[in-house]
C-alpha cells in the first residue's frame, strides 16, 4: 500500500491560493481571445470605465492579496493566518459570484464563469480548512 502523508494545513493553504493563482493567469490569458478584448484594452476601456492609474492600482491590490496569502499561510501565527484565509476566502468568493452572474448570460464568457465555478469550489475548501485549523494538543 502507498504512503499517505499528513500534509501540513499551512502547506495545504498556501497550494490553495498558488492554485487560485494560476487559475487568474490561464483565465485572463483565455479572455484576451474574446471578441473585442484586445481593442478595448488598446482603447483603455475596463469593466469600470476609463483606465486610470487609480483603476490599476485597485486591480494590482486585488491580484496582491491573493498572492500574498502564500506566504501568510505559511508565516502568520496560527491564528491570524486562521483568521485572514476565512475573511479573504469569503471576500474572493463573494467576487466570484458577482462575476459568474455579470457574465452568466454571455456565450463568450461561459469559460469564464467556469473558472469562477472552480475558484468558488477552492475557496470553499479553504474556508473549510482554515475554519477547522487543528488545536495544539495539550502537554502531557
Amino acid at each position: 500500500m502507498l504512503a499517505n502523508y499528513n500534509i501540513n494545513i499551512r502547506t495545504k493553504l498556501a497550494f490553495l491560493w498558488a492554485t487560485i493563482m494560476f487559475l487568474y493567469i490561464y483565465a485572463d490569458f483565455f479572455n484576451l481571445m474574446t471578441p473585442n478584448h484586445i481593442k478595448g484594452m488598446m482603447d483603455l476601456e475596463t469593466p469600470f470605465g476609463q483606465t486610470t492609474p487609480t483603476i490599476l492600482i485597485g486591480f494590482s491590490i486585488l491580484l496582491i492579496i491573493p498572492a500574498l496569502m502564500l506566504p501568510v499561510s505559511i508565516l502568520l501565527r496560527p491564528i491570524l493566518s486562521k483568521w485572514l484565509n476565512i475573511i479573504i476566502g469569503l471576500l474572493y468568493a463573494a467576487i466570484s459570484v458577482l462575476i459568474i452572474i455579470s457574465d452568466f448570460s454571455s456565450e463568450w464568457m461561459a469559460f469564464f464563469v467556469l473558472y469562477q465555478i472552480i475558484e468558488l469550489f477552492i475557496f470553499f475548501i479553504i474556508i473549510k480548512l482554515a475554519w477547522k485549523w487543528p488545536r495544539e494538543k495539550p502537554a502531557a
